[in-house]
């Protein structure tokens, strides 16, 4: 009798923990999920976002997202009031604590130099320590990589890049993706990106940890999706649509 009792209650508790699981997924797909992404003009963050849609549609979750300046978006996503970071370099999560890593990359950047001074051609982050340097508030590349340096950080690209096209600065750190597209933006001459990047680095999705229990499904989404090629299709597409404008 008493192992009839204990089976049911094993049973039951079965029971239990898979409803609370379906429950779990069913409220899942019911809902928005809200990303901070970084800008404005992030271009990676745009395409990462729509890698990201695609993904989260394949499980059933619809994603939106939310604009921010760089670090403001890092700390909006780290304190919970939104769902995650749509993507950052891998290392970030060492400081803002609370973010977890979903780990495939999703894309790619580039941080270049960008000068008006032809003769300056750095190779190395430690090649910069002569020059004024600005970047972008929240490039969290730029800003390890510069770190104990002359640097002055703006909120936005076209910020960083109008200071060195009025001689503020030397040089200006940014993504070859970034500042290249300000640069036609802005309609500036006489700047020039120095051809050899100074570091090439992932980019990665990250969740809130209250949200952990997703880290599997999206993983396995995002697996799937570059598998077939597809993460790269999208980047791919993006960038020819960019060369196309």
């Amino acid at each position: 009798m008493a192992k009839f009792v204990f089976a049911c209650q094993v049973l039951v508790l079965s029971l239990m923990l898979t409803t609370m699981a379906n429950d779990k997924q069913k409220a899942y797909a019911q809902e928005s999920l809200v990303f901070s992404k970084p800008g404005p003009l992030d271009y990676h963050a745009q395409i990462s976002e729509n890698i990201l849609k695609e993904a989260y549609a394949r499980i059933g979750i619809k994603v939106t997202t939310m604009e921010f300046p760089g670090e403001r978006a890092l700390r909006e996503s780290n304190s919970g009031r939104v769902d995650g970071e749509v993507n950052r370099i891998r290392g970030i999560a060492k400081k803002y604590q609370s973010l977890r890593i979903i780990p495939v990359a999703i894309n790619a950047l580039k941080g270049s130099v960008f000068t008006k001074n032809s003769k300056i051609k750095p190779t190395s982050w430690k090649d910069l320590r002569a020059f004024r340097i600005g970047l972008r508030k929240g490039a969290k590349y730029a800003e390890y990589g510069t770190t104990g340096m002359k640097v002055i950080a703006a909120a936005t690209n076209k910020m960083v890049f109008r200071m060195l096209d009025r001689n503020r600065i030397d040089v200006a750190i940014s993504t070859a993706l970034e500042g290249s597209n300000t640069i036609r933006i802005l309609g500036l001459k006489g700047i020039s990106m120095v051809e050899q990047p100074l570091v090439t680095l992932e980019l990665f999705h990250f969740l809130h940890v209250k949200h952990e229990t997703l880290i599997a499904r999206i993983t396995k989404s995002l697996e799937a999706m570059a598998r077939e090629g597809r993460i790269q299709n999208i980047r791919n597409k993006a960038s020819e649509e960019r060369h196309s404008n």
